[in-house]
């Protein structure tokens, strides 16, 4: 067996948000009149992940923690940056967005997950390694997902993030196991960067049409376009 463990992102992974940042961003840019697809409006949804995670990392590397209303601010300005348009002012187009709150999101299991980790839980050791707020662990408690992970890792419990191999490094001493026996499985370009860069390979979630950015000098082991497509690479 080529994998003794597989460890999962949660976001866009094993739990969905209503609505999800495309919608989120992709609603914003048309409130300022601009024509947005779907596909574009992933391709936001991407950026502002993105920025998080480097916000997150700047933050672990001891510059001050910014505030909500910052936070927002920075990942409009991301948002608006995926649209290709010089004539564009996005300090001015930002500050029309100020007004306009970020909707709360609701959390379900994506369809099919229960199924294959019933499957993979027969075979694998399985965890997880998340970038979220300490009150996930409830949460997958509550909905019955804990039940298949023998470690959870949560960001803001060990106090390290994605792409930090860090927190990589924490799952696998809880595991007792060697990277080349993992692989992680996540949606965003940085768990491919954190994963690759903690030895593992990486099962990317991402549409076909999407690539990863040239900023990252890592490529996925695989691409997949749902966590079901898992079982076809593994059995």
């Amino acid at each position: 067996m080529r994998y003794e463990a597989i460890i999962f992102d949660v976001s866009d992974t094993l739990i969905e948000y209503s609505p999800n940042y495309a919608q989120i961003f992709g609603d914003r840019l048309r409130s300022l009149g601009f024509t947005i697809s779907e596909e574009k409006a992933r391709e936001v949804s991407k950026a502002v992940n993105m920025t998080i995670c480097v916000q997150s990392q700047k933050e672990q590397e001891g510059e001050p923690h910014i505030s909500e209303e910052e936070l927002n601010k920075l990942l409009d300005t991301s948002a608006l940056s995926c649209i290709m348009n010089n004539d564009i002012d996005i300090s001015n187009c930002v500050k029309k967005l100020e007004s306009m709150k970020l909707p709360k999101q609701e959390m379900n299991v994506i369809q099919g997950v229960f199924e294959v980790l019933d499957i993979l839980k027969k075979k694998y050791r399985l965890a997880i390694v998340s970038n979220h707020y300490a009150w996930l662990n409830d949460y997958l408690n509550s909905i019955g997902l804990s039940q298949y992970f023998e470690s959870i890792i949560i960001s803001e419990n060990v106090g390290v993030a994605k792409p930090s191999i860090k927190i990589m490094q924490i799952a696998l001493k809880e595991l007792s196991i060697d990277a080349k026996k993992c692989l992680y499985v996540g949606d965003q370009p940085f768990d491919v960067l954190c994963s690759k860069r903690a030895g593992m390979d990486c099962a990317w979630i991402a549409p076909d049409n999407i690539s990863l950015p040239s900023s990252i000098i890592y490529k996925e082991d695989y691409k997949i376009s749902k966590l079901s497509d898992l079982l076809t690479i593994l059995y």
